[in-house]
């Protein structure tokens, strides 16, 4: 038992360095909640981490190793994910020139809103080579036969709860009020940084 609470110690470390360093599902996020509203970027935020949470049961389970087995899956995946990231890159920087939608700090949003919103935050994660790579390379090191199920379940749920925590975090500072001044100054500048970002994240991974 005291080499699984040091493995999960271990692993938990790199997991939070990595949620906390800057990439697509931070600029989704953030760019979400600034040019939505806060529920938009919450929604996104809950996306992001039931995408960390499938990754969790899958790598947990094995199937992490299984699929990356499969011929050309990183190729494919790759393409997926470059070719997605550069679509939402778009059409956010499409969003800049257009009116703020809704209230940036309000609760607001229609169904179909929501789910694309939540949908975003998951097919961002999912579809993220690097974010395979993280993963597979993590659950390698970690993975014994002596891991127990207890064990298991206590990292699925704090991979959870650790991404929920920190991209909920983000997108309630980002729309708050205190922000709003700044943000309605300076949007079509940080919102056409963000959205670029996004473009110059899935054409590199296209390009790689």
């Amino acid at each position: 038992m005291d080499s699984t609470w040091s493995a999960l110690a271990t692993f938990l470390s790199v997991y939070v360095v990595a949620i906390l360093s800057p990439g697509p599902n931070f600029v989704l996020v953030t760019n979400t909640a600034l040019g939505e509203s806060r529920r938009a970027g919450l929604l996104t935020a809950l996306g992001v981490a039931v995408g960390s949470l499938l990754f969790a049961l899958a790598g947990l389970g094995g199937l992490l190793v299984l699929v990356d087995a499969l011929p050309h899956f990183a190729t494919i995946l790759r393409f997926v994910g470059g070719s997605y990231l550069v679509w939402i890159g778009f059409t956010m920087l499409r969003k800049v020139v257009q009116p703020v939608s809704g209230n940036p700090g309000q609760f607001s949003g229609s169904v179909r809103s929501n789910w694309n919103s939540l949908q975003n935050g998951l097919l961002t994660n999912l579809t993220n080579p690097k974010a395979w790579a993280f993963y597979l390379s993590l659950f390698t090191m970690i993975i014994t036969p002596h891991f127990t199920i207890v064990g298991k379940s206590l990292l699925a749920l704090a991979m959870f709860l650790i991404s929920m925590s920190w991209y909920m975090l983000v997108a309630v500072l980002i729309s708050s009020h205190s922000f709003q001044p700044t943000f309605l100054r300076w949007r079509p500048w940080l919102q056409g940084t963000l959205g670029g970002l996004l473009v110059l994240f899935g054409a590199r991974l296209l390009l790689t």
